[in-house]
């Protein structure tokens, strides 16, 4: 399989869209086309951000999206497909949620009328602020498309984002990767006081990333494959796997962490959280951006 760009006679055309601003691009069959297989990986949600100061706890981090994917004859489908992937939300830098990301779509026309949908997955939820321990971001909502009947399609929902320190001096709850099926993870929550964010655990092809730091305010560390084009992993033959941000640590005294951003369709991190009043609390992570990959042969 070869990136657009690196095509060779008898391998199949690789296509990757990013967001572009809310305007719908378009794929065009290349001739001789006898199948495609289509993957959408939906955005993820950004994390939260808590008040500060004494007696507050963490926020959470954000859903990821899931991912959604069919194969469907080529002869089955117009000659241009139109695409518009969903933006990552936004982490919260003002007291509350982090934002959702945005819907993904995939269709035989530039509209998001069920009777053109080919394809169509909603964003992760933000992370909650903190309260009691900020709630994670829940993962994106799959939505029936009329055209995805066409072909075998499958879909995986994700996972939610973990909760936020729930006590002075508490760390973030940990996540583990590659346990529910599908290449993303959420994010994680923020700490408090001397607590880290919680860590994200590897297992296979993705490796162990920390939480931010407690006690200093330590920011939470990004995705795994966070910034990378996807054009690139392809070319280096690498697996295609993606993580959430980690919450950002607590601060005793001054600015907890910020949490770290989400790869593609991954969560973001919460923020940290202070035990002292007039403590500042940190900024949720972004989530990642939704993309959509059209393989045909």
């Amino acid at each position: 399989m070869w990136p657009e760009g690196f095509n060779r006679p008898g391998i199949s055309n690789v296509k990757v869209f990013y967001p572009t601003r809310s305007q719908w691009q378009t794929w065009t069959k290349p001739p001789g086309t006898s199948m495609v297989f289509m993957l959408m990986i939906a955005s993820g949600g950004g994390g939260g951000k808590g008040a500060g100061g004494a007696g507050a706890t963490a926020s959470g981090g954000g859903g990821c999206g899931g991912t959604t994917r069919t194969i469907i004859p080529a002869m089955l489908l117009p000659d241009t497909l139109f695409v518009l992937p969903g933006v990552g939300g936004a982490g919260a830098i003002v007291n509350g949620a982090g934002s959702a990301g945005g819907t993904s779509y995939l269709a035989t026309a530039p509209s998001t009328s069920l009777s053109s949908m080919i394809l169509q997955h909603g964003g992760g939820s933000g992370g909650a602020a903190a309260t009691t321990g900020g709630g994670g971001g829940l993962t994106g909502a799959i939505t029936t498309a009329a055209i995805i009947g066409y072909g075998t399609a499958t879909t995986n929902g994700g996972q939610a984002g973990s909760v936020g320190a729930s006590v002075s001096n508490g760390s973030g709850t940990a996540l583990s990767a590659g346990v529910v099926g599908i290449i993303l993870t959420s994010g994680t929550g923020g700490g408090n006081g001397t607590g880290a964010g919680g860590d994200i655990t590897g297992s296979g092809p993705w490796p162990t990333i920390a939480g931010g730091i407690g006690t200093t305010g330590g920011a939470g560390t990004h995705g795994f494959n966070s910034g990378f084009q996807l054009e690139g992993l392809l070319r280096s033959n690498k697996p295609i796997v993606f993580s959430g941000g980690t919450g950002g640590g607590g601060h005793t005294t001054g600015q907890a962490g910020n949490g770290g951003d989400g790869a593609y369709g991954c969560g973001g991190g919460g923020g940290g959280n202070t035990n002292t009043a007039g403590g500042l609390a940190g900024n949720g992570g972004n989530g990642g951006d939704g993309v959509v990959i059209i393989v045909s042969w």
